[in-house]
């Protein structure tokens, strides 16, 4: 079974600080992770906004190959926004295969669930002050308010968890609530019945 992890935006250190602190515990569970295939380097604000640049479109094609040989997707933040657009370039031979777990994701509520998607859980936490408040960024920014209120759409693909404990949109990754983050993981992709050659 093979996982990959996904950073945020406005990253200069590839993810290390955040959500590759999953990693230490995913090997030891004895499962491939790869921290670098869909590291898509330092985005701004602004560069987010891009919707047609040349840049962005690589990152989002580079990510597309990457998920490819994913079984299991994990994401933070604008990397729940990268790894939406970027699924949706998969061909149909892809749909149905992925799980997808996105943490504080910077996502609206209701954004519609690639068909590669086999099963969504959505961590999120009450106190994610920084997806709040860019939901509030105008110009049809594509950040919103999942990662405080949860996935509100109909897709029963999904699901949702609330951990009031986490008081922060980063702070899942800290030393006192990564483990418990990596247990919700894997405990969802038990549940979600994934069936692989290294079957968890």
């Amino acid at each position: 079974m093979k996982f990959v992890l996904v950073h945020g935006f406005n990253i200069r250190d590839g993810g290390r600080g955040t959500i590759d602190q999953l990693a230490p515990l995913i090997r030891d569970a004895g499962y491939e992770v790869d921290v670098d295939e869909a590291d898509y380097g330092h985005f701004n604000i602004w560069m987010i906004r891009l919707k047609k640049s040349k840049i962005r479109q690589r990152v989002l094609y580079r990510l597309a190959r990457s998920f490819e040989t994913a079984d299991v997707i994990i994401t933070h933040s604008n990397g729940a926004n990268f790894t939406t657009q970027a699924l949706l370039m998969l061909p149909a031979e892809f749909n149905n295969t992925k799980i997808v777990i996105h943490i504080s994701p910077a996502l609206d509520t209701d954004t519609e669930i690639p068909l590669a998607v086999k099963h969504q859980l959505v961590l999120y936490t009450p106190h994610d002050k920084a997806v709040r408040l860019s939901s509030w960024i105008p110009f049809n920014f594509p950040w919103g308010r999942m990662g405080a209120k949860g996935y509100t759409g109909e897709d029963n693909r999904n699901t949702n968890m609330k951990e009031a404990e986490v008081k922060g949109h980063s702070l899942w990754f800290a030393i006192d609530h990564v483990v418990r983050t990596w247990k919700y993981c894997v405990n969802f992709i038990k549940r979600a019945g994934f069936n692989s050659k290294a079957d968890l």
